[in-house]
């Protein structure tokens, strides 16, 4: 039991890191890819949504 233990206190500083180092990794990911994304956006924020809203209106109006 004592050197299960141990084993698990040996690798433990190298879990942290490998999780630490995937979280930095997925991080730079996910700013990258908004970035990308919003540099592709024809529209900007206000008006998507404007669209949104109205899109939602007709699509009640044609349901009814």
């Amino acid at each position: 039991m004592a050197q299960l233990l141990q084993n698990i206190c040996n690798l433990a500083p190298f879990v942290v890191m490998i999780i630490l180092l995937t979280a930095a990794v997925g991080g730079f990911w996910l700013a990258i890819d908004l970035k990308k994304r919003s540099s592709d956006a024809r529209y900007p924020l206000s008006d998507r949504l404007f669209l949104k809203r109205n899109a939602n209106r007709l699509r009640k109006m044609q349901l009814h």
